[in-house]
């Protein structure tokens, strides 16, 4: 399994950074087989270990990934112990604004977030070094990844859609599971109205771009679609940039950075309205070459403009200025 969070390390070692890795999911996995110790307890180990970690190595840069087992007094004694720049890049603005990153922020020197609705919200509390920047994927893993007929088999269909559920994804997905051969992926579709098309699990890593490399059509909704820019930003999702990653078509809703980042029509679909969505799917699934075409493309433009490294390069720029 390749996850996001060993891609970014992967980059700055390419573009010439030496990179400390502290990975807090072995605490987390160690803790699931063992069953012995409180999430309470997890946490301040997680907190006691990487604490720990920093003071030895004393390292110039601090690079925290969304961060939520982190507490603030352990990123206030890294500061203090080490004088280190410290940095977030988190994923999950603007709902967890309130409840987490708005919280965290200026325990930072920098904060970074992929989407740009919510760099006021950070400057109004204050942190005045909040920078949009948006996701990036690693071209090499994807341009190298090969499907076999076992594959082709357990992902094809003709539309997919991979992530958690939420209602107003449930909404749109059950009008389309009789119309289409829909297959869904994540978390809490178990018990949904589309029980019948869940796949049985969550899907991550390899096999998640595996069959976002099977199917004909790539659905992504944002969660807060249609509940207004407070829920659900301007910014793309990192699933917006997998697919494309992948060289997958794929139909998105139109969040306000995508014109930014692909042409709507020829390197991605983009939709405005439940119904709107249903009409490109019909659409493209009788378009073969068009919806080849713009899969294609869609890969050309994470070449060009998408790749992790190229991502690492403009973080570290925005940190030195």
């Amino acid at each position: 399994m390749v996850l996001f969070n060993k891609l970014i390390p992967n980059a700055l070692r390419k573009i010439g950074y030496e990179v400390i890795e502290f990975d807090w999911n072995t605490i987390y996995s160690f803790n699931k087989v063992v069953k012995v110790f409180s999430s309470e307890k997890v946490n301040q180990k997680i907190n006691h270990e990487l604490l720990k970690k920093a003071k030895s190595v004393k390292p110039d840069f601090v690079f925290i990934l969304k961060g939520e087992p982190i507490f603030t007094e352990t990123l206030s004694e890294i500061k203090k112990s080490t004088g280190a720049v410290m940095f977030n890049w988190f994923g999950d603005d603007p709902w967890e604004f309130p409840v987490f990153s708005g919280k965290v922020a200026n325990f930072y020197d920098h904060f970074f977030t992929y989407d740009p609705y919510s760099i006021k919200l950070y400057n109004e509390i204050g942190q005045m070094n909040a920078h949009h920047l948006c996701y990036a994927y690693d071209m090499e893993l994807t341009s190298q990844l090969k499907l076999n007929d076992t594959d082709r088999k357990k992902y094809s269909s003709e539309v997919a859609f991979i992530g958690s559920h939420y209602p107003k994804r449930e909404e749109l997905l059950k009008q389309i599971k009789d119309k289409f051969d829909l297959k869904i992926w994540g978390r809490g579709w178990k018990n949904s109205s589309c029980s019948d098309v869940y796949q049985g699990s969550a899907l991550y890593g390899i096999d998640m771009l595996k069959a976002m490399k099977s199917v004909k059509i790539l659905l992504n909704i944002h969660k807060g679609f249609e509940e207004g820019v407070e829920e659900s930003g301007n910014g793309l999702n990192l699933r917006v940039i997998e697919g494309a990653a992948c060289g997958a078509f794929q139909i998105t809703n139109n969040q306000a950075d995508l014109k930014n980042r692909f042409e709507i029509g020829k390197e991605i679909a983009a939709f405005e309205n439940w119904n709107e969505a249903v009409e490109q799917i019909e659409y493209y699934l009788n378009k073969n070459e068009e919806r080849q075409n713009i899969g294609r493309n869609s890969y050309e433009r994470c070449l060009k403009d998408h790749k992790m490294e190229t991502r690492m390069k403009e973080m570290m720029s925005m940190i030195g200025n």
